[in-house]
Formats: C-alpha cells, sequence, structure tokens
C-alpha cells in the first residue's frame, strides 16, 4: 500500500472538489436528446453509441477518443460555416477490423446537397497516411422508429493497424453529417478532454505537479479511459488497489505521478504523489 506522506494528496469519489457526472459514451460532449432522436438510429446499426461534437472538437489533440474502434458509435458534426472543421479519433489493436460509414440525413439542409458541396471527410491512419473518403453513393433508407431518413455516402471495411486512426471533417457549407464506427453492439468508451468530471485535463506542457482538481477528473472514468489520460498528459500512473486488493508500490513521493484505486472498473480513489 502507499506510504503517508504530509505532501501526499488524496482524491476520491466522495471528497472531489471537481463536479461528477457519468458521460461513459458521450463523453466530449453533451448528448442531446433531442438532436439524438431527430438523428435517430442508423440502420443495421441501432446500437450504436451517440456523441456529438461540438465546436471544442475543432482541435485534433483536443478531440474525443473512442477507446476501441470496433465498438458501434455514431458520430455527430453540426457545422454552420464553410471551413469549420470537427474531429474525432479511435483506437485499433493488431488483428482488428476497420469499418466505417459516412452518412447524412434526409432533412431540408443535407438532401439538396450535391456531392460536391459535402463536407470532406479525411481518415488519418496511425502512420500519418490520409485518404479522403469520398461519395461513392447516395442509398436512401428509412428508419421507422425515429421515423427518419438517411443516405449511406460512403462505406469502408477493412483491416486496421494498430494505433489511433484520427477522423477530420471539413464543412463546404453549413451542413450535418453521422460517421458510424464499429460493429459491436457492446457498450463502449470515450475519453473526452477539458474541464469537469470525467473529462481527462488539457496538456499542460512542462507539467511537474498534478493539482488535486486535475487529478480529481479521472474519478469515475474507467481503468483505460484513466490509464491512456494520464499517458496523454505525461503523467506517472499506478494501480495501487483493485477491488479490495492492495499491491506492493514504492513509498517514494512524486508529485506527476497518480496512484489509483480501482473497483469494478471504475476509478474510485487517487493519491498525488
Amino acid at each position: 500500500m502507499v506510504g503517508s506522506s504530509p505532501c501526499r494528496t488524496i482524491v476520491s469519489r466522495f471528497s472531489a472538489k471537481v463536479p461528477i457526472s457519468r458521460f461513459r459514451s458521450s463523453l466530449v460532449v453533451s448528448i442531446l436528446a433531442a438532436l439524438i432522436a431527430s438523428f435517430a438510429s442508423i440502420q443495421g446499426a441501432s446500437a450504436h453509441q451517440p456523441v456529438l461534437l461540438t465546436a471544442s472538437a475543432s482541435d485534433s489533440a483536443r478531440s474525443p477518443i473512442l477507446l476501441d474502434g470496433t465498438v458501434s458509435f455514431a458520430v455527430y458534426a453540426t457545422m454552420k460555416k464553410s471551413k469549420e472543421v470537427r474531429y474525432f479519433r479511435f483506437n485499433h489493436k493488431a488483428g482488428d477490423r476497420l469499418d466505417l460509414q459516412y452518412l447524412i440525413p434526409d432533412d431540408p439542409l443535407m438532401k439538396k446537397v450535391t456531392s460536391r458541396n459535402l463536407p470532406k471527410v479525411l481518415l488519418i491512419d496511425p502512420n500519418g497516411r490520409e485518404e479522403e473518403i469520398k461519395a461513392k453513393e447516395r442509398t436512401y433508407f428509412f428508419e421507422p422508429y425515429g421515423g427518419k431518413g438517411y443516405f449511406y455516402i460512403s462505406r469502408i471495411s477493412t483491416p486496421a493497424i494498430a494505433g489511433t486512426y484520427t477522423v477530420a471533417i471539413t464543412a463546404k457549407r453549413s451542413s450535418n453529417v453521422v460517421i458510424a464506427v464499429g460493429v459491436k453492439e457492446i457498450p463502449g468508451d470515450v475519453l473526452a478532454f477539458g474541464l469537469g468530471g470525467e473529462r481527462c485535463p488539457n496538456q499542460i506542457t512542462g507539467e511537474t505537479e498534478i493539482s488535486p482538481a486535475r487529478a480529481g477528473q479521472l474519478l469515475g472514468m474507467s481503468e483505460s479511459e484513466a490509464k491512456l489520460c494520464a499517458s496523454i498528459n505525461g503523467w506517472g500512473y499506478r494501480v495501487g488497489k483493485r477491488d479490495g486488493e492492495d499491491f506492493p508500490v514504492t513509498k517514494d513521493f512524486r508529485a506527476d505521478r497518480v496512484t489509483v484505486t480501482i473497483v469494478a472498473g471504475t476509478i474510485k480513489e487517487i493519491v498525488v504523489g
């Protein structure tokens, strides 16, 4: 167990100063029920979990990360004017299959847009290679539960490269688009960035001491989310206790490290140092 120290800061699920709220599969962002209902489900992928990209996703480094790109997600982007950009990222392991669909809703804004005026969608693989997802079809379908129609613009299914993919969506005019990723209809994790509970703090260059507030943002995250967030921020990360079992850890104090307590896969307490 971690040794005691007068400099050590403990942040628990019950003592955190930062607000905690559940984002789980909509973390970048607030999911608006009315908007989700208007977009409805996607045919053949009714269990796609919704993620709504806001203006904060205009920075690639702060865009949400889908931790498992094989899990089904529907990523929604609404852009008000030309040249607006939205990003999101997703991870794959070796041996995974990459499944991605580019869709637009059949609404007054989008149904008359020509292919040349549709948003430009770039898929950037873990090696930095860019591929434009060009319009290859405009296949209509009607989703009866939401009472909405959609058009498939392009569909991809190919072996994945291990690592993090980035999708960049650039508007040529006011647009609504949906990018569906993955096929597994199981709960998935999304790492979001910014202020607030269960969001990964934005990286601070040269950070040498983790504040309790920044550490506290990891409370309520899944283990995989917290570990990835710590790595992105350059923090030391270790597990001190999991489901009541203590793990041997050194007692040295480090202001740039967090030691976490995990209960049922969720971060319940954090020791800074």
